[in-house]
């Protein structure tokens, strides 16, 4: 089989952290690099030549400032986009026009529902396939509690309590809400109600976002979501903490003293803390470690035909369930969803 022919759009500074928010394409590319038998990168394209001159310096390919202008010249047969939130629309509608097959989209998916609903349509006018980028679905300790809870070992799951210890929800936020879907199943929201505090913004990929966020996400099947962010939240206890009327699960930022792993759990059988060498983000030792095995999975989804872990169903769902917060907060009411039409509430506004 020959590999797929994969570039990169939107390459930002090299950092000694990169792989993190600032340079999320290192991430891509070392992945890609692992999975060297399936995938090849053949270009990237960033604003800046500073970028492209130190990510080709570690990741050898050809590089453009024009991203347009890549899509034409290499008819790559995968892309990622991790461009600015703002600018993802546009940049996904240009691959998928170019004739792009497989894109990969960082989160958030768009700013608005709109958008959202543009990109789905347009992606099966032009028979693309879309994903988006939500790497802790391959970290064992997530594994773990997803098995447990559709196990049945935790009975009837009623209540996820879920606590961001940083600001800025469209960040890190997408990653929270993605894993309760990813527990459970994808429940369908019925409701969300949310408050927010404008104190102190800081600029994110050029909006204002809050400092501060308190939400409940209702669900059809009876489950709730208390999800909150703010830099003032304490690591020390569980960022992910699932409830149901026989048991308990847990997540937390980081292994504490004492412990074997981020995870534990409290059935029937007591109080477990298996052993782990993966944590919230990655591996102890590996940062890479997640995305590697996305892009794995995503080979082998991808020339078998197979229905994938981060296909663009499970991306819409978390985007329409965070932007629901957002419009709650502003809007100062109850936002009801309605699975039937595209909430046009639903449009980021800058929190300045």
């Amino acid at each position: 089989m020959s590999k797929y022919r994969w570039a990169i759009l939107g390459i930002g500074a090299f950092s000694p952290k990169r792989g993190g928010a600032n340079a999320i394409a290192y991430a891509h590319a070392e992945a890609i690099k692992r999975n060297s038998d399936t995938f090849e990168l053949v270009a990237g394209a960033a604003r800046t030549q500073q970028n492209l001159d130190d990510f080709s310096r570690e990741y050898p390919c050809r590089t453009y400032q024009d991203l347009y202008e890549l899509l034409k010249k290499e008819k790559p047969d995968g892309v990622t986009v991790s461009t600015y939130a703002s600018d993802r629309k546009n940049h996904v509608l240009a691959a998928i026009h170019e004739g792009v097959r497989f894109i990969l989209i960082e989160k958030p998916l768009s700013l608005s529902m709109r958008e959202a609903e543009e990109i789905k349509c347009e992606a099966e006018k032009y028979g693309a396939r879309l994903f988006v980028t939500f790497q802790r679905r391959y970290g064992m300790p997530f594994e773990w509690v997803r098995t447990l809870c559709l196990s049945g070992k935790l009975g009837r799951i009623s209540l996820l309590e879920m606590r961001q210890p940083c600001s800025n929800l469209l960040d890190f936020g997408p990653h929270f809400i993605n894993s309760a879907l990813y527990f459970t199943d994808d429940p369908e929201p019925l409701s969300v109600m949310a408050v927010q505090e404008n104190a102190d913004s800081i600029p994110w990929h050029g909006i204002l976002t809050e400092k501060y966020m308190e939400s409940v996400i209702e669900f059809k099947n009876g489950m709730r979501i208390f999800f909150s962010g703010s830099p003032d939240l304490s690591i020390d206890i569980p960022s992910i903490r699932i409830c149901g009327d026989k048991g308990a699960a847990e997540l937390y930022m980081d292994k504490l003293p004492g412990m074997n792993s981020i995870f534990r759990c409290l059935t029937e059988n007591g109080w477990e803390n298996p052993e782990s060498t993966e944590n919230f983000h990655h591996g102890d030792q590996d940062k890479y470690l997640y995305f590697e095995r996305c892009f794995r999975d995503l080979g082998e989804c991808i020339k078998y035909d197979l229905p994938c872990r981060i296909d663009l169903k499970h991306g819409y769902l978390t985007q329409r369930i965070l932007l629901g917060i957002y419009a709650s907060a502003q809007q100062n009411r109850k936002i009801i969803f309605n699975k039937n039409e595209i909430d046009p509430v639903f449009s980021l506004q800058n929190l300045s």
